[in-house]
């Protein structure tokens, strides 16, 4: 396993598309930072530090997933997965050593943002980088569970379909749907149990806030959500947004306020990331023992 990773991080620390990411982040942490600035200049209210310090978790699926299907789709390209079976290295070591690079070089994205966000943020921005963050060990945390999440899926499908560019496209494909479900699972998790509402007497009913703009309607009064999640209904949400890497990363950019109707963080969190990796860490497996690399 040593060696194994030994000869991945080498491959990793040499890889070209590693560093055009590396650099592609960092510099969009720098643009996130002067957009803050032009909307603060321009009179826009600003109100959550975690939303522009955790930014890069809204993508950093995607691009986990695109390194994922190309790293790992060149082994099998090249000859070099066969190689390492031939000398005696085992599928089920091949395969988490390709899990750990994958994760860290998820990891290594997320430390070239927040060292775009702490060192050309303050320049542009000042001390409103530092203001309004939100617990920040557990978000860490969160980003941390997301990566390796995301790298499980990648690695899943990279391991397992053999084609490059087949592999690069599923994982692209998967990644975005699966940030469309995050997203989904996330929101309907955020609704409140009250919102406003105002009759339209045109339509002949209520129309409510939580469903489209009710702008200047006569009338408005506080009433309950017909959208916020209850009983079971919610419980299946809370466990699905638990398990998608998604609505973890996307987790990320919440405040405190929002930790009213969900907590973003616990033990289900956990579990459901580790669970996650776990059976999709073990499924790859499986496939991958019995896969003809001739």
């Amino acid at each position: 396993m040593r060696n194994l990773l030994s000869a991945d991080f080498a491959r990793l620390w040499r890889s070209r598309l590693f560093w055009i990411m590396e650099a592609g982040v960092f510099a969009w942490g720098i643009f996130v930072y002067f957009l803050l600035r032009v909307n603060t200049a321009n009179g826009y209210p600003f109100q959550n530090g975690n939303n522009y310090f955790f930014n890069y978790m809204t993508f950093v699926g995607i691009t986990v997933a695109c390194f994922s299907g190309l790293f790992i789709g060149t082994e099998y390209s090249d000859g070099t997965m066969r190689n390492k079976i031939s000398v005696g290295h085992s599928r089920v070591t091949i395969y988490l050593a390709n899990l750990v690079t994958v994760a860290c070089a998820g990891v290594a994205q997320s430390a070239a943002y927040t060292l775009a966000a702490v060192t050309a943020g303050p320049l542009l921005v000042g001390d409103m980088v530092w203001s309004r963050l939100y617990s920040l060990p557990e978000t860490f945390a969160l980003a941390f569970l997301s990566i390796c999440s995301s790298a499980a899926v990648a690695v899943l499908i990279s391991m397992v379909v053999l084609d490059k560019s087949k592999a690069v496209l599923l994982n692209a494909l998967l990644s975005i749907l699966l940030l469309a479900a995050g997203a989904s699972a996330l929101k309907g998790l955020l609704q409140p149990p009250m919102t406003e509402r105002a009759y339209v007497a045109a339509r002949g009913q209520y129309v409510y806030a939580s469903q489209e703009e009710i702008g200047d309607l006569p009338g408005v009064e506080l009433a309950p959500n017909p959208k916020y999640l209850t009983g079971t209904e919610r419980k299946v949400y809370e466990c699905i947004a638990a398990v998608l890497p998604t609505s973890l990363a996307l987790s990320c950019a919440l405040d405190e306020g929002d930790e009213d109707y969900y907590d973003r963080f616990s033990g289900l969190q956990t579990a459901g990331a580790l669970a996650a990796v776990a059976v999709l860490s073990g499924s790859g497996i499986l496939v991958f023992r019995k896969r003809d690399l001739k």
